[in-house]
């Protein structure tokens, strides 16, 4: 006796049920046009089926399939319904992406010096940060005791971040001292502050319904806030009282401190001084973090002046413009293979917000090197107009928006009690943690942007009532 049941938009479950009640199996098929549809017909997958064994245990019906593959996908079995909507709402907030309702405002590629030039670096640098900070919470151990998600992804993660601020840099405009400091502190303080606020009352919450005590978790909040107010790019003691970083939040702290340094500098020294006092500030920034933990992330901001430096002698000099010599990708190759080495050797990675660098000042360089290698790869990749450069794009320009509801979810979330679940499995708690980071982040990104849609509808409507109205008072 065979039922079939539960058919329902794009999704088909299939239930058949033995007549003695010997075995069970659900059957799991994907029609054409659905969210993960697998190729029924396909050589490489013939007879694919999830499902359960004489004693009810799941099992995957493909012997083709190797191991790891099998392992993956009865892992993420149990929550194949969480999966399912997860992947049908970033579909959905992808599609309307693509509809430019939301998230895009023209399918015209970007090209050098138009505003959206560094989208697709940005959208891929959101998602890289994402994953790294959630591999942070899943060490897999390999030979010579090196981690294969806490290390190797991180060897070129300053060089991205270095990246970041050269693209930053490259918008750099010299301007009064006074005014910098307005237009950054309008720009970069006020999302800051909104997102110090949501992440101490998310906080508050979170630890309360996990732990059902309310002083601590008012306790453990108030290191959060107090993080935030100093401004501290990890966690810090002061006076015998710790408190926790910022989380990603360090970086807005530093390009606001980095601005302000270069604009001063550009302003107060000569042309030809400017490249040493550059140095000199980068120099001083990685010399206090050698004796003493700075607040506002004050150190920081110093060290990555040469990059927002760079940036704004690219655009100067138009070096984004024109292929680069020979000789001067040669030395940036090498740059790059060092920082490697150097990594691998010290079995270390730079961090601009612990403030440590494996080689010193070099390492800083070595960064900016690297850097500037990522700008121009994405420059290049700018020529594709596909639905995945579409959708790098779209979430570059959300790269804020995403940036503060990470750092939200990453602190306020205690992401340590769900990773203790899953010590026996790590690859399974780290996949299914980035589902839901990613879910709930394209989710509020998506809401955002509504919001916005509909602030600048009403104020259209608005301006347009007011300008009705002399004209009928007249009349």
């Amino acid at each position: 006796i065979d039922e079939s049941h539960f058919y329902k938009n794009l999704y088909l479950y299939t239930k058949m049920r033995n007549v003695g009640g010997i075995a069970q199996t659900d059957i799991l098929f994907f029609p054409s046009g659905s969210l993960c549809r697998l190729p029924r017909n396909s050589p490489l997958l013939p007879g694919f089926f999830i499902g359960k064994d004489n004693n009810c245990h799941p099992t995957v019906g493909n012997s083709k399939l190797t191991v790891c593959t099998k392992s993956i996908i009865l892992a993420l079995y149990p929550y194949k319904w969480i999966i399912f909507y997860c992947m049908r709402l970033l579909v959905t907030c992808f599609r309307t992406a693509q509809g430019r309702t939301l998230f895009m405002e023209g399918t015209r590629p970007s090209t050098v010096n138009s505003i959206g030039m560094f989208d697709m670096l940005k959208g891929m640098g959101m998602i890289t940060i994402v994953l790294a900070h959630t591999a942070e919470l899943y060490p897999m151990q390999i030979s010579g005791g090196l981690s294969l998600t806490a290390f190797f992804p991180f060897i070129y993660r300053e060089a991205l971040m270095a990246a970041f601020f050269i693209a930053s840099g490259y918008g750099f405009r010299k301007r009064s001292i006074g005014k910098c400091i307005q237009q950054q502190l309008r720009a970069l303080l006020k999302p800051y502050c909104i997102t110090a606020v949501c992440t101490s009352l998310l906080h508050l919450l979170c630890h309360y319904m996990a732990f059902h005590y309310f002083p601590s978790s008012v306790t453990e909040t108030l290191k959060v806030a107090g993080g935030f107010l100093l401004g501290l790019p990890h966690t810090t003691t002061y006076a015998g009282q710790q408190f926790f970083s910022t989380g990603p939040m360090w970086y807005l702290l530093s390009l606001l401190i980095g601005w302000v340094l270069l604009d001063a500098i550009l302003n107060i020294f000569p042309e030809k001084y400017t490249h040493w006092a550059v140095l000199g500030i980068m120099l001083l920034g990685w010399g206090t973090t050698l004796v003493w933990e700075l607040p506002f992330s004050l150190s920081q901001g110093a060290v990555i002046v040469p990059y927002l430096y760079i940036g704004y002698l690219a655009k100067k000099n138009r070096w984004l413009d024109k292929p680069l010599p020979r000789r001067t990708l040669y030395i940036l190759l090498g740059g790059t293979a060092l920082t490697a080495v150097g990594a691998l050797l010290a079995q270390s990675t730079d961090c601009i917000s612990m403030g440590e660098w494996t080689l010193g000042p070099l390492s800083i360089l070595l960064d900016a090197a690297t850097g500037f290698l990522f700008i121009r790869l994405f420059m290049r990749l700018n020529r594709f107009t596909g639905p995945i450069a579409q959708g790098l794009q779209a979430i570059g320009r959300n790269s804020l928006n995403i940036f503060c509801i990470h750092t939200v979810e990453l602190i306020a979330i205690p992401w340590y009690l769900f990773a203790a679940h899953f010590t026996d499995h790590p690859l399974r708690g780290m996949l299914l943690q980035n589902v839901i980071a990613f879910a709930s982040i394209g989710l509020v990104c998506a809401l955002l942007n509504l919001r916005r849609s509909w602030i600048v509808k009403a104020s259209a409507t608005r301006r347009q009532a007011q300008r009705r109205t002399p004209a009928l008072s007249q009349h």
